[in-house]
């Protein structure tokens, strides 16, 4: 058996038999491959996958790697678009069993374990009345996607995910459990907050949470048969409704996307999240009216309900990348080019285009007093986050699809330069694609300062470095 011919796996079989706490998967577990699935990369396969039911195991397991310089990767829903939650012939540490969610009414906050999927979050909070940001994907793992930005519909009434965390428990390459708020370690919770998890594995984190229990949401379509003339006349009907998304409502956050319905088709994923529902109502007509709609399912809702529909329009599981830009506003040349390369859509119904965005309203924009301090978190001027996904369920298609991503990125970043943010969402962000001083720019030194005095040994390498 491998176990008895890889030290590696000696090491652990031993480690894990004296740890009960910490369930131990090998490549001849029955339910190996179900858990080490990933959403876009099949073909990764780790050594063994750890898998802690406490935060004490947790604490052990990374002790006990870091000492026996073991390398890992961690893992909850599994969603980094360029597969790093798993990397071959490394150990992979499941948090997912560490999944506990608790409301505080008190203080307005719930405290979310790292393993926590954003269903996991939204299940919790929904009963007691109460929402945080969060974003489209129920099976995404919640402290991986807010630490490192949080993008999403409920951003501009709340602010972005990052902006929630107030409190976080983080394991240290010793073991040690450190608790990082502003009495204790606020340099390191600043870090967590746009840096994400360079530092130690998070165990947990305290995030603000808000009163809202119902909303009104749901997809809109738009007749597609001239794709990029729809998306055009969308562009610029939303462009003077907003003024740049200043005269927007906090309330209303709309996701634009195309997908393959089956052939390529222009929707609005629309949300409205107060609940004064009839002025809701009149905004959706209003979105209405920038182009021929052909299907509104927006009803009164809940935000959990609203969350698996919009799962529903994602694969579950898919092969593929990839690419992003952050841009200031789509101008009359970045709609062409998004018109002309969603006529161009692979024939393939996992693959998606969508825009995120950050509008000037949103409590997370660089306009309110003194954002974005506490973080290091760079892109605070309203933007919006281009997401571009070649991602198939025929393998056979998947060459052709990635060129057609490359190309559709190269076309975006030829467009007025002055209209592109050096800042960008890291988790959309292949290693080899960003500079760290464009995306954190005066922070970078911070981040390393903060790197070098808590993971020296650079235990965590497999999340973003700093040295």
């Amino acid at each position: 058996m491998a176990d008895s011919t890889n030290p590696t796996l000696r090491a652990l079989s031993t480690f894990a038999s004296a740890t009960p706490s910490v369930h131990y998967v090998t490549p001849s577990s029955p339910d190996f491959d179900q858990l080490r699935a990933i959403y876009a990369h099949p073909e990764l396969t780790p050594l063994a996958i750890l898998r802690p039911t406490t935060e004490s195991a947790l604490a052990s397991t990374i002790s006990f790697l870091a000492r026996n310089k073991i390398d890992f990767t961690l893992r909850a829903g599994g969603h980094d678009m360029h597969g790093r939650s798993t990397k071959p012939n490394t150990v992979a540490i499941d948090l997912r069993l560490l999944n506990k969610v608790q409301v505080n009414p008190t203080t307005s906050t719930a405290t979310i374990a790292g393993g926590a999927l954003i269903r996991d979050v939204i299940t919790t909070l929904q009963p007691a009345g109460y929402i945080t940001p969060i974003g489209s994907i129920a099976s995404v793992g919640y402290v991986g996607w807010a630490m490192y930005g949080g993008y999403g519909t409920y951003s501009s009434r709340f602010g972005l995910g990052v902006d929630q965390i107030v409190a976080a428990r983080v394991v240290t390459a010793t073991g040690e459990i450190v608790i990082a708020d502003a009495d204790s370690e606020p340099e390191l919770l600043k870090a967590i907050r746009g840096g994400g998890g360079a530092f130690g594995v998070i165990a947990e984190v305290t995030v603000k949470i808000y009163k809202l229990d119902r909303i009104l949401a749901g997809i809109l379509v738009f007749d597609s048969s001239n794709l990029p003339g729809v998306i055009h006349k969308f562009e610029d009907g939303y462009r003077a409704l907003g003024k740049d998304g200043r005269g927007l409502p906090v309330a209303l956050g709309l996701h634009q996307v195309v997908l393959n319905f089956p052939t390529p088709t222009f929707g609005v994923l629309v949300m409205w999240a107060d609940e004064d529902i009839e002025t809701g109502e009149k905004w959706v007509d209003r979105i209405c009216d920038l182009g021929p709609v052909v299907s509104r399912n927006v009803t009164q809702t809940t935000p959990l309900a609203w969350l698996e529909e919009q799962s529903k329009l994602v694969a579950q599981s898919t092969q593929g990348r990839m690419w992003t830009v952050n841009l200031r506003r789509i101008t009359d040349e970045v709609a062409g080019v998004i018109g002309e390369f969603a006529s161009r859509f692979p024939a393939d119904p996992h693959v998606l285009f969508d825009l995120h965005e950050l509008r000037a309203v949103s409590p997370s924009a660089a306009s309110g007093a003194g954002v974005g301090k506490d973080s290091v978190f760079n892109a605070r001027e309203p933007h919006l986050v281009v997401e571009i996904c070649p991602t198939v369920s025929d393998a056979g298609k998947l060459e052709s699809a990635l060129a057609w991503g490359q190309e559709f990125c190269d076309a975006l970043k030829a467009t007025d330069k002055a209209n592109i943010l050096d800042a960008s969402y890291v988790s959309f962000l292949a290693e080899d694609e960003f500079d760290l001083q464009s995306v954190y720019g005066e922070n970078l030194g911070f981040l390393r300062e903060v790197k070098g005095r808590v993971d020296p040994g650079n235990v965590f390498r497999n999340a973003i470095s700093y040295l």
